[in-house]
């Protein structure tokens, strides 16, 4: 273990805990909480039956589990045991149901000996970190038994003067890294000044832009949310406080035979919207509870993981949140992907490459008060909602071809070599 990590390290064990408990107890209770009961599996791996020289893959978001499964379906013919480990219960369940790994686990909490213990008995040969999963000990452990890949390396525009402030850190990660797959030349050039070597980072593009949509055999319909056929319905996907009260008010504001589902991006904050409806005096239903819009509802709260990509697949409007608040903003191409008229918010540096591939097929507001007039614009035109959703789908249908890139690279560069 090198002298930086050691420090940190005592640092850690000595010095933080105690500061950082006493800000992190709401919180902490609110994953806990989230969790389900399962917090004690971060920091104790069962004694599976692992075959080592497997490979390891580590995701945080949904959208990283997302690619992990996308990944995971082009290295299946390795023959190689494939085990995913989530950091979100969301993550590990949408792994769980895909079928796509041999096993699906919780990713262990990033203390030396518990890393060290989860990586002792797996021992892998390939550890896949998604997007940017920069975790000192998780690091140090893997580079022990196993190869370390960055696959769809991305540094957002909000993480990369945060890394730079702990650039020796970084710098110390990244030398352990065999291979940096980037998603764009910009991201490379911001991996390089972190601190990583430039022979090890190549611009693959983002897989993003191949992992189809779900097969028509999975596909829902209105009925199935008890939707009119005729009727216009507004979606508004991965949503934070501040956005659904003006997209309620849009909504609202249209008139006629609007119906509007609403599915929060944190599933515990359902209770926060229902009161929020209960304030104003408005009808509405829960899927959990009703199955669908009740008879004389016309607003929708989805609080159930998985539905948001199906229920656009049904929309006629996408609004995709967090980015009407300072956020940074959600995913938009699932919806594009679903040829749908989309609708975000000025806040969009999540996906800062995204938005500038896509920003003349998609609708952009500059703050809630517009997001009426861009509703009601969409609402009285089929054919520009139409014509934009297909331009933006034929943008991403050139954009393709970055998950056949890496899994040749690991196949032929990497797994080939172990």
């Amino acid at each position: 273990m090198s002298p930086s990590l050691i420090i940190i390290n005592t640092f850690t064990l000595l010095f933080l805990p105690p500061l950082l408990l006493l800000a992190a107890l709401p919180g902490l209770y609110r994953y806990i909480k989230r969790s389900r009961g399962t917090f004690h599996q971060r920091f104790y791996l069962p004694d599976a039956a692992f075959i080592p020289g497997g490979l390891w893959f580590q995701a945080s978001s949904v959208g990283e589990v997302k690619l992990a499964i996308a990944l995971a379906g082009g290295l299946k013919d390795t023959g190689l045991p494939l085990y995913l480990f989530a950091m979100t219960p969301e993550g590990r369940a949408l792994a769980k149901s895909s079928g796509a790994f041999d096993g699906v686990y919780y990713a262990p909490v990033d203390i030396f000996f518990i890393t060290r213990s989860f990586m002792k008995k797996v021992r892998p040969s390939l550890v896949l970190l998604m997007e940017l999963e920069l975790w000192p000990n998780l690091i140090e452990s893997a580079s022990r038994y196993s190869k370390i890949v960055i696959v769809n390396g991305r540094v957002s525009d909000r993480s990369f003067p945060k890394y730079k402030l702990i650039k020796a850190l970084t710098r110390m990660m990244l030398k352990k890294i065999e291979l940096i797959s980037a998603r764009t030349k910009k991201d490379a050039v911001r991996f390089i000044a972190l601190g990583a070597d430039p022979a090890r980072v190549t611009v693959t593009g983002n897989i993003k832009y191949d992992i189809a949509a779900p097969s028509t055999d999975t596909e829902i319909s209105r009925k199935d949310y008890s939707v009119p056929e005729g009727a216009l319905l507004i979606t508004a996907g991965s949503t934070h406080g501040g956005e659904e009260e003006a997209v309620i008010d849009a909504a609202l504001s249209l008139g006629g035979d609007v119906y509007c589902m609403i599915a929060p991006r944190h599933i515990e904050r359902v209770r926060e919207l229902e009161r929020v409806f209960k304030r104003r005096e408005i009808d509405s239903s829960c899927f959990s509870r009703d199955g669908g819009f009740r008879p004389g509802s016309r607003f929708l709260i989805v609080d159930r993981m998985g539905l948001l990509d199906g229920i656009y697949g049904i929309s006629d409007i996408c609004f995709v949140g967090g980015s009407l608040v300072p956020h940074g903003g959600q995913n938009f191409v699932e919806a594009v992907r679903r040829k749908k008229a989309v609708v975000v918010g000025p806040h969009t540096g999540n996906f800062s490459e995204e938005f500038d591939i896509l920003k003349d097929e998609i609708f952009v507001v500059a703050d809630s008060a517009s997001l009426a007039g861009v509703f009601k614009e969409l609402s009285s035109s089929k054919e520009m909602r139409e014509r934009k959703a297909s331009a933006a789908f034929a943008k991403l249908e050139m954009l393709k071809g970055a998950l056949r890139r890496n899994t040749a690279i690991l196949k032929s560069g990497l797994l080939n070599k172990r």
